[in-house]
């Protein structure tokens, strides 16, 4: 016990910071009569700035915490502006452009879709939505155009950002118009995610930030992106918090992400940009049960199945349109095929359902809970298609869509339960298995439903469930694949009778 309160006394010594290490140092030098200068105390040691560096990522210069003058690009003559000059140059000028995108997008889907000619003539489906998936197929073949099939909305967060290729934006630009203009399911947020890297790929390299810094500029660029396009300051700093696994890298980038994304959620603001706030437009709830609960668990656990049949509508369209390796003009003017043949009959499933959903909420009723449900299985299917046969977007939007769907279709069979705790568990449920990124989904869920203090708890409890029961169910599943392959197996070798 006594070497015990020795080391502490010594521990305790040795960080109690300039007062009583200068002290020492000065009496150690008076001693020896030496009257030089005295050392500067090395504030690493200070237990309140160790407590900084852990908590906040800011303080003393760690190489564990991956912060500190060397990691946040001091200004030297090779780097006159400091970094975070770039960090909000870049932020304004990648907002500034997918606003403008956003903005291109917008008008020229109207003139294509939303004209009355169009939409009382459903045969002009095919003749909007081929050329495009054409336009789809060519750039991918001679252009090398980004697709879903080889990059992701996450990689910019995720990835090797000395990997992006910046020269690649005008056709990652055109290509993503290109996919949303022909009608396929998939959402803006895809191609938004590798515009903005590439933005600040090409702003990296044109004022030379250094190599290791770069990942600052690309977390502030898609940070301001899609802040703007969400409507919320948070929601790239909660997922780059989840993303990223590695410490360092995670304190290292996480100011640039804060600052990029607060920049362009206002930027956004001053255009008058409402995102996602109150996306679905409920009526809001004050009232709350004990059966509000039971309901949030069971539908979190719908959700996390409606996501089992999204991936099971990916392996199907996987196998479907890697039938066309080799072939990806064909393969886009097949699915183009598709989307023209549900158009014609269904157009309320094609697109992104970003303003479809909302048609729907507001009169479940006019479709009836057959056809939701149908249309729910619809979207996701077309999802998959777009998703595995080449075009480029995101999954979030179709997600959102299927899920309200379902939600909707057990309110009209059970008209007392409360809509937005439905629509809330599904939702929660669905995105907590696609993102796997459970802080998000709870952010994104609470924005789009304006969700109160008791309705967020409930939100809460529906991911804290599917984070619970979903290694159970992959556990499960994985028994089942097991078992039928030992079966196929067996029969293979059986000798023939």
């Amino acid at each position: 016990m006594g070497d015990r309160m020795d080391e502490q006394g010594a521990t305790r010594t040795a960080a109690e910071g300039p007062v009583a290490a200068g002290g020492a140092a000065a009496e150690a030098d008076n001693a020896a009569g030496d009257p030089g200068p005295s050392v500067a105390p090395d504030i690493v040691d200070s237990d309140t700035t160790q407590t900084l560096a852990s908590v906040s990522g800011a303080g003393a210069p760690r190489a564990s915490d991956g912060v500190g003058s060397a990691e946040q690009a001091p200004v030297t003559r090779a780097n006159p502006v400091h970094l975070y000059v770039h960090v909000v140059v870049v932020a304004l000028i990648g907002a500034v452009g997918t606003l403008a995108w956003l903005v291109v997008y917008d008008v020229v889907n109207r003139i294509l879709w939303d004209n009355s000619f169009v939409t009382e003539n459903p045969w002009m489906f095919p003749v909007v939505c081929l050329p495009f998936s054409l336009v789809v197929g060519l750039l991918v073949k001679y252009r090398q155009a980004p697709t879903n099939l080889d990059e992701s909305m996450l990689d910019s967060l995720t990835g090797d950002v000395t990997r992006i290729d910046w020269r690649r934006l005008p056709v990652n630009i055109v290509m993503a118009w290109a996919s949303l203009f022909s009608g396929a399911v998939l959402g803006p947020e895809g191609g938004i995610g590798g515009i903005s890297s590439k933005i600040a790929a090409l702003y990296s390299a044109k004022v030379g930030i250094p190599v290791e810094h770069r990942s600052q500029v690309v977390f502030s660029t898609v940070s301001s992106a899609y802040n703007g396009l969400i409507a919320n300051p948070l929601f790239t700093g909660v997922l780059g918090t989840e993303l990223v696994s590695d410490a360092a890298s995670r304190a290292k980038n996480m100011p640039a992400n804060l600052l990029g994304g607060a920049i362009g959620f206002l930027i956004f603001w001053v255009a008058g940009s409402t995102g996602l706030e109150n996306y679905l437009h409920l009526q809001q709830t004050t009232s709350y049960t004990a059966v509000d609960l039971v309901l949030i668990v069971a539908f979190s656990v719908v959700g996390m199945l409606l996501a089992i049949v999204a991936g099971a509508c990916m392996r199907a369209s996987a196998a479907l349109f890697g039938r066309f390796a080799g072939r990806e003009v064909e393969r886009a003017l097949a699915a183009g095929v598709i989307f023209s043949a549900i158009g014609i009959f269904a157009p309320i499933v094609l697109f992104s359902g970003e303003k479809q959903i909302q048609t729907v909420v507001a009169d479940p009723a006019h479709y009836g809970a057959a056809a939701l449900l149908a249309m729910a299985i619809v979207k996701l299917a077309l999802l998959s298609v777009a998703f595995k046969s080449g075009f480029l977007g995101g999954p979030t939007f179709p997600s959102i869509f299927a899920a309200t769907c379902v939600a909707l279709a057990v309110s009209l069979m059970f008209p007392g339960a409360n809509v937005a705790v439905l629509i809330a568990g599904t939702m929660a449920g669905f995105l907590t298995v696609l993102f796997k990124a459970p802080f998000m989904v709870v952010l994104l869920t609470a924005v789009m439903l304006q969700a109160g203090p008791v309705l967020l708890a409930l939100i809460v409890i529906a991911v804290a469930v599917v984070l619970v029961a979903q290694p159970y169910v992959i556990a499960g599943i994985q028994a089942r694949q097991a078992a039928r392959r030992a079966r196929r197996g067996a029969e293979d070798g059986a000798p023939a009778a």
